[in-house]
């Protein structure tokens, strides 16, 4: 087991959530929890399932010619892997900037990522993405509505 390749891995998948979201393809953001990993706010129900956050970010991102117009960006990541080498826990600051067609470009959340990864046939995947959003601005051009409370 080479610890540096595995960490490289899921850590490419934490930038894979990132780009999948501000590059629009939801649907591929969505593939990255498998049939079972759950997606939320870090206190609170979220939902479970590629399934169920694929119908969330549809339903709650808002597009413009298909891109959220934002920036996620992921700082001061920590990532342990388990002994076994197929699984993982991650800790990682998140900050969001935003520009709604001619508006400015702003912060609109800041906060923590705390992930539970795992392999599932070969490849790496949130087992849990849960998300502690400690400031919250203006979400109002880049979402319906507040999800990170409607869970």
């Amino acid at each position: 087991m080479d610890v540096h390749v595995i960490r490289e891995d899921i850590y490419r998948l934490l930038t894979s959530y990132c780009a999948g979201i501000d590059e629009g393809r939801l649907d591929d953001v969505a593939d990255l929890f498998g049939s079972g990993g759950a997606y939320g706010p870090y206190k609170g129900a979220g939902v479970r399932g590629s399934d169920a956050v694929r119908e969330l970010l549809h339903k709650t991102v808002i597009l413009y010619d298909g891109v959220p117009r934002t920036r996620h960006m992921i700082t001061n990541v920590l990532i342990d892997v388990d002994v076994s080498g197929t699984s993982g826990s991650c800790k990682s600051y998140v900050q969001v900037l935003h520009q709604g067609p001619g508006g400015p470009l702003h912060p609109v959340v800041a906060g923590t990522y705390h992930d539970k990864v795992h392999v599932v046939e070969g490849r790496w995947l949130f087992a849990e993405r849960l998300m502690e959003m400690q400031l919250i601005g203006d979400l109002s051009t880049h979402v319906h509505g507040n999800p990170l409370k409607k869970f």
